[in-house]
């Protein structure tokens, strides 16, 4: 991993980094593999204006350029009012999209089932985003799972992979609760 991808894990994924049972340092990530992932071509209609996304709508991250956004939340976060208080459970499967917000829609661009997840992300450009998460090690002798980092062209696929070079007998689930801590998590 480059220093400025390193630096930039820093600056956005802190939280994340030090959400594991010890801080992650950004030197500790290997290379995986480069590869491009055919994407879906696509997009359907969808109006982040719209009053069913509105508790989504803080927690999208918009692109430098301001055209796009990434939703990491809206699939699996399944937010519920109680009165004043919004509760949460999280789906075992994550889909991750980006929406063209001026032409109101949507493309979904990554979908993990319960062996992995995405916890958090950003832009690095205007079209490329950092994903942050973990996957479940089955090549390990117990269960164990390993944090990653993905580089991922949202219009073209292209992707690089990174994963820490340690294991974990437990996924950082608390994260979601630091990340969101108006929130009451039902789990």
């Amino acid at each position: 991993m480059d220093d400025s991808l390193q630096e930039t894990l820093h600056q956005h994924c802190s939280l994340w980094l030090n959400s594991w049972e010890r801080e992650l340092k950004t030197d500790s990530f290997a290379l995986v593999r480069s590869y491009k992932s055919s994407l879906s071509t696509d997009w359907e209609k969808f109006d982040i204006s719209e009053k069913y996304f509105s508790d989504y709508r803080d927690k999208i991250y918009y692109s430098p350029n301001g055209f796009y956004a990434l939703d990491l939340y809206s699939y699996n976060l399944i937010l519920n009012k109680k009165g004043a208080k919004t509760h949460a459970v999280l789906d075992t499967d994550i889909q991750i999209y980006v929406i063209d917000i001026a032409h109101h829609q949507r493309l979904p661009i990554l979908f993990f089932g319960p062996s992995a997840s995405i916890d958090d992300g950003y832009w690095l450009s205007d079209s490329t985003v950092v994903l942050v998460g973990w996957e479940r090690c089955f090549d390990c002798p117990g269960e164990e799972y390993r944090p990653d980092v993905c580089k991922v062209n949202v219009f073209t696929g292209e992707t690089v992979k990174y994963n820490y070079i340690a294991t974990f007998s437990h996924y950082n689930k608390d994260f979601m609760k630091q990340k969101f801590p108006k929130i009451i998590f039902d789990f």
